[in-house]
């Protein structure tokens, strides 16, 4: 009876082991997206973001014609 709960216990053991190992490292969720980045890179994301809204906003403005280049 003690061998059978040991193989038990044994094969309960891998099994979780196995199951852990599947799923990973967990993320911590309370950063966000951005928290896998280090300060660097999200400074980089911003300025690119920055630049992308001022590109836009130059191509709406050059459209409607409220644009010129003196």
């Amino acid at each position: 009876m003690d061998e059978d709960l040991d193989s038990l216990r044994e094969k309960s053991a891998r099994a979780s082991t196995v199951y852990d190992d599947l799923e990973g490292e967990e993320q911590d969720s309370s950063g966000g997206f951005l928290s896998r980045y280090s300060p660097g890179q999200r400074l980089i994301l911003a300025l690119l973001l920055l630049l992308d809204v001022v590109a836009l906003a130059c191509i709406v403005l050059a459209i409607t014609g409220n644009l010129s280049f003196v």
